[in-house]
């Protein structure tokens, strides 16, 4: 009995030593979809903040846990987890797709915010949205995804910039472009960086590799946007680029694109242009044959016909590689990456390589101190060819009964020939560019964090132009003969940027928390300007017939010094937000900036912003309600400034004096723009109000969206009268602009299962715009570049200003036209323009759905413009038609629906002269509504089949995934726009071309269709 006694009371001690023991869990997290292993993944010890997080093979190592411990594995967009202890010493689980995407946490502005709390209307796209899609930079990504985020592709020409619009256009003579901020490095955007190139725009994200993107931010109305309040105006795009994770991998990504034209230009070949000749030869009265251009004879032009477009088109080819390696462990994490991108577009000669690294480590020195560093280094080529000489002439004016070369076999150059631009110029812009930050996170205390970053944005760029001395010799005249000309323009741009910033958190009790915000920035940009030319010698900078520099005294010898541009700002700032039972959120912040573009009266700007949410989730009426599971009312409003204009805009100008110009018996000098002291900041006022619902346990997700933006003081460019002596443009503050709108986005997951996933989204935007006052500024001191477009009170910005086409006189072919008090009239005057069509579409947005089956998965994304118009620039000389002598021009097949019997009423006969059209002064000139177009598209952006190689066909190897990608960009376009692409992105000339010409094309470069071949593996 003694004995059973000892036993027993061994029995109790033993069994209660084992609830208080302490072991060690192992385990692994995987996809329960795919069975792949989940990265990140968090495992805490419920009840506590002690847990850990998996590796990149999904396994995970937690220490001192009791069996009476729950685990919790969370995951964004996995359900979570809780798992008892007990005497399991492994537990490895398979996460199920649905959990709740709510908690993500997104990028705010100087800082991070779970984003079931973010206030603002803040959109994100992450990385497994963009790294299978060929897009030319990943603002691209963008399209379709955001409500009130409009994204045009800038064409299908490699390394093509984009016009990105957040909320409508705000500005006129300032740029309208959001600010772009790279792991919180306001970054260097000049788009006119190589002057207009013709029309040709500096991308300023093409030196960014698509596949360090992390995330993408979309800041868009003041809550969101405010903290960056100076440049916050037309909203901000934050980009976080990758950064090392627990573990080692290695990753690989190989891919090749074939790419061709979405548009194949309709016009007539050498046989269908010549009955348009004689047809307009005849209608104007004369006999006899008609009269060819270069005095070419009719035998010879039936014999000849030449397909100039497929001379300067192609089928692009074009490879991207990337190589990186990822690593972590407690104190040290690290990403690494090094890319090369060949991407040839559909144009002959036209090519952008790019060669990038980056390097992010995060390193924690002490458990309350960690330094973080980021640092690229890229280098891109851009080989350019002049469109206006290829792409626009192989469809205007070379013409298809002219020969490329002479009976001797040189190039003809006695015409625009595109073969010579082709073989005889080249054109290269190089971009040596490196951004680097280095940041010092501390926190001192408990709740405090400290953090200070100093970042250089630096950018070698270069501009290259040589041209053969071909070019003279084969047009056989001697005195047209010169040597080889080569230049190159330099331009280097160091952008420093310094903040430091405090953030408190303070939890008064359960109820009732606040999180402060303070700080300080400083920024600093300086631009060298330089031109190294040559007409004599023969200079080498490009590789052509031209010999090498010998030694550096030639770079001395040739250089010229073009100026130097500087601009700086300085900035305070601060936030304060308040919590109440996590479901009223309250929230103020300003900001101070000064800036030197700015006068000496006006240097300073103040820019504040209030918001609030109440989130009804948590009541009761919702927490019981079986269907609505989410409800959030949130609104806002605050003031963004805008100060994108040239860093001397306020500076006074002077004329150089020139030698020999004297008056009285002095040389002197003139004013050419006079100085205004008072130029200050372009600002915006902005209200939003916006309601989020979800349905059925999020399985479906809405927000909508309304806002008001109005823009005051809006900066303008002016043209000086010439009688005021003055022969430069004048900047000054004036206008007002209104944009409001509404948005809503839809996201819903249809099919859930363990093995098949269906999910599909969709966003609509709708925006108004006005300009509502020029302030007493004159109109016609403002234009929209090389387009009829106008600035007009009570229109929106880029009015059309047209005069109006009636109807076609039936007995005869003439056009009628509208005077300005809507008679008709067959007179064309230009005095009787007025605004006319709509330059804003009525709606944009997108839509695509996923499907994932087991290891294969189908997405399909689609974007869509419902309404506005486009002016077809080009359709005055390809549908008018005017022959004109030798300034001819070649003609659209659309052209057969035309006058050419009495009776007929489509569109008028064709014109061998432009002066049967009366009061037409030039071809030029005619600008009429019969050339406005339904701008309405509908278009598959992007559909890509993906398989991921089963994990059983891995085992053994060194492969930890594998898959496969095919992917078909901009397949199919519905649209009833007969002059090409409908998604126009057109060549602007300078900064208020973009905002002032958004609907304007001429022979515009369409998008590219291509097709994508793409292989991932980690290791």
């Amino acid at each position: 009995m003694k004995n059973l006694k000892l036993l027993f009371s061994s029995f109790l001690l033993l069994s209660s030593l084992s609830m208080f023991a302490q072991q060690t869990i192992r385990g692994k997290v995987t996809e329960k979809a795919t069975g792949e292993p989940l990265p990140g993944v968090s495992i805490l010890i419920k009840g506590t903040i002690k847990g850990a997080e998996t590796d990149f093979d999904g396994n995970y190592v937690l220490n001192d846990v009791k069996p009476s411990d729950v685990l919790v594995f969370s995951f964004i967009g996995q359900k979570t987890q809780e798992v008892s202890v007990g005497s399991k010493v492994n537990i490895s689980i398979q996460l199920e797709e649905g959990g709740q995407i709510l908690e993500e946490v997104v990028i705010v502005g100087y800082g991070v915010q779970k984003k079931s709390r973010v206030l603002g209307n803040a959109v994100r796209v992450n990385a497994e949205d963009i790294k299978d899609v060929p897009v030319p930079s990943v603002d691209a990504a963008l399209q379709g995804k955001a409500a009130g985020v409009q994204v045009i592709q800038g064409s299908g020409l490699a390394g093509s910039a984009n016009v990105v619009r957040i909320r409508g256009i705000s500005s006129i003579s300032a740029g309208g472009d959001p600010l772009y901020v790279i792991d919180g490095i306001p970054i260097t955007q000049d788009y006119f960086l190589a002057g207009d190139s013709n029309g040709q725009n500096n991308n300023p994200l093409a030196a960014l590799n698509q596949n360090d993107i992390e995330s993408i931010e979309v800041l868009k109305d003041a809550a969101a946007a405010g903290i960056y309040g100076s440049r916050g105006a037309n909203g901000v795009i934050l980009i976080k680029t990758k950064r090392g994770k627990k573990g080692l991998k290695f990753s690989f990504n190989s891919s090749s694109s074939f790419s061709k034209p979405t548009y194949t230009p309709n016009i007539m070949n050498n046989r269908q242009l010549l009955e348009i000749y004689q047809e307009a030869w005849e209608n104007d009265g004369h006999t006899g044959l008609a009269d060819l251009p270069r005095d070419i004879s009719w035998t010879d032009a039936l014999n000849t016909n030449t397909n100039w477009v497929d001379l300067v088109t192609k089928t692009g080819v074009s490879s991207r590689n990337a190589f990186s390696v990822n690593y972590g462990n407690k104190k040290l994490k690290a990403y690494a990456n090094l890319s090369y991108d060949d991407t040839e577009s559909f144009i002959v000669n036209d090519e952008y390589q790019r060669i990038s690294g980056r390097f992010n480590i995060d390193y924690n020195i002490l458990d309350n101190l960690k330094v973080g560093l980021n640092t690229s280094l890229s280098k891109g080529i851009y080989k350019q060819v002049n469109i206006n000489d290829t792409w626009r002439n192989a469809q205007s004016f070379t013409l298809p009964f002219y020969s490329p070369y002479q009976a001797n076999g040189d190039l003809d150059n006695t015409f625009p020939n595109p073969l010579v631009e082709l073989q005889y110029r080249d054109r290269r812009n190089e971009e040596v560019r490196t951004i680097n930050a280095i940041s010092l996170d501390y926190e001192p205390i408990k709740n405090l964090y400290l953090r200070g970053t100093v970042s250089m944005d630096y950018m070698d760029f270069r501009t290259f132009y040589w041209e053969s001395r071909e070019v003279g010799r084969i047009n056989g005249v001697v005195e047209n003969e010169r040597n080889t000309y080569a230049s190159v323009t330099p331009t280097f741009i160091n952008n420093y940027n310094t903040n430091l910033t405090a953030s408190y958190l303070w939890d008064v009790n359960d109820q009732n928390s606040f999180n402060f915000l303070l700080g300080t920035e400083y920024q600093r940009s300086t631009s060298q300007y330089y031109k190294f030319y040559d007409v004599d010698s023969n200079l080498g900078y490009i590789n052509s017939d031209a010999p090498l520099y010998k030694n550096s005294e030639d770079l001395v010898k040739y250089r010229e010094y073009t100026g130097q541009s500087t601009y700086s700002f300085a900035s305070y700032f601060g936030r304060v937000k308040y919590t109440f039972d996590n479901k009223l959120d309250l929230m103020a912040l300003a900001r101070v900036d000064g800036s030197s573009r700015f006068g000496e009266n006006n240097r300073y700007g103040f820019f504040p912003t209030v918001s609030a949410a109440y989130d009804f989730s948590k009541e009761k009426f919702i927490t019981n309600n079986e269907t609505i599971s989410r409800l959030k009312l949130k609104t806002s409003y605050g003031i963004t400034g805008n100060s994108a204009i040239g860093n001397d805009s306020r500076f006074g100008a002077y004329s150089i004096p020139n030698s020999g110009t004297f008056y009285l018996g002095e040389q002197y000098q003139s004013i050419i723009r006079l100085e205004n002291p008072d130029l200050k900041w372009e600002t915006a006022q902005t209200f939003d109000v916006g309601l989020e619902l979800n349905f059925f346990d999020d399985r479906i997700e809405t927000e909508l969206s309304a806002y008001y933006k109005k823009s005051k003081d809006v900066l303008l460019d002016l043209f000086q009268v010439p009688s005021a002596g003055y022969g430069e443009r004048l900047w000054v503050n004036a206008a007002e602009v209104e944009n409001k709108g509404v948005e809503f986005n839809l996201n819903s997951k249809n099919i859930v299962t363990d093995n098949f996933t269906w999910t599909t989204n969709f966003n609509i935007a709708h925006n108004t715009n006005k300009l509502v006052s020029l302030g007493g500024v004159s109109p016609d001191l403002l234009e929209g570049g090389f387009n009829d477009t106008r600035v007009i009170e009570g229109q929106p910005i880029g009015t059309n200003y047209l005069v109006r086409f009636s109807r076609v006189d039936p007995t005869d072919g003439l056009p009628i036209f509208l005077d300005k008090e809507g008679n008709e009239t067959k007179t064309f005057d230009l005095a009787n323009r007025v605004s006319t069509g709509s330059v804003i579409p009525d709606a944009t947005g997108g839509f695509g759905t996923k499907f994932k089956y087991k290891n294969w998965g189908l997405d399909a994304d689609f974007v869509f413009t419902i309404g506005g118009n486009i002016y077809d620039g080009f359709a005055k000389r390809s549908l008018g038609t005017f022959i004109d002598g030798d300034n001819s021009s070649n003609v659209r097949t659309d052209i057969y629906d035309r006058w050419r019997n009495p009776g007929d009423t489509s569109n008028p006969r064709v014109f061998w002269d432009h002066t049967q059209v009366d009061g037409l002064s030039s071809v030029w000139q005619y600008n009429h509504t019969g050339f406005l177009y339904d701008a309405s598209y509908l278009r598959m952006r992007n559909i890509s089949l993906k398989y991921s190689l089963p994990n059983k066909f891995l085992e053994g190897s060194f492969l930890n995934s594998l898959m496969f990608t095919f992917s078909g960009t901009n397949l199919v376009t519905w649209t009833k726009y007969p002059g090409g692409d409908p998604e126009i992105a057109r060549d602007f000339q300078y900064q208020r071309d973009r905002n002032l010409s958004p609907n304007v094309s001429y022979l515009s470069v369409p998008q590219a269709k291509t097709f994508t071949i793409n292989i991932n593996a980690t290791f």
